[in-house]
């Protein structure tokens, strides 16, 4: 398995879905998989739309670092000045990334806020 995925998976706490083609045991396991992704499908939906969002804010994040990076060592490069949005460090999001940011950052607002 990619390693990318094994660490979202384990990021999202799913590290019952690892499966490895050379494991021994793979024939056995995997019909307990399958059936896991059939009755958690909800929670692990959920938990790709948070990691997705969360991903997508860390991408931003690194836009910010490199930006400082830049302006210190090069300081008369023109940077932008004031508070700017998450959204403005990344290329424009589909709908459907939007729709996941929409749900899952007002989902996080609202626990936060509990």
């Amino acid at each position: 398995m990619d390693e990318r995925i094994r660490n979202l998976l384990r990021e999202r706490g799913h590290e019952n879905l690892l499966l490895t083609v050379d494991d021994p045991d793979l024939e056995t396991k995997i019909v307990p998989v399958m059936e896991r992704l059939i009755s958690d499908a909800d929670a692990i939906r959920n938990g790709m739309g948070r990691s997705v969002v969360r991903n997508l804010k860390t991408m931003a994040r690194m836009g910010v670092f490199l930006e400082r990076a830049v302006h210190q060592r090069y300081p008369e490069f023109p940077v932008r000045s004031g508070v700017h949005s998450w959204e403005e460090y990344l290329p424009p999001l589909s709908r459907n990334l939007e729709q996941l940011v929409e749900t899952y950052e007002g989902a996080a607002a609202a626990t936060a806020a509990r």
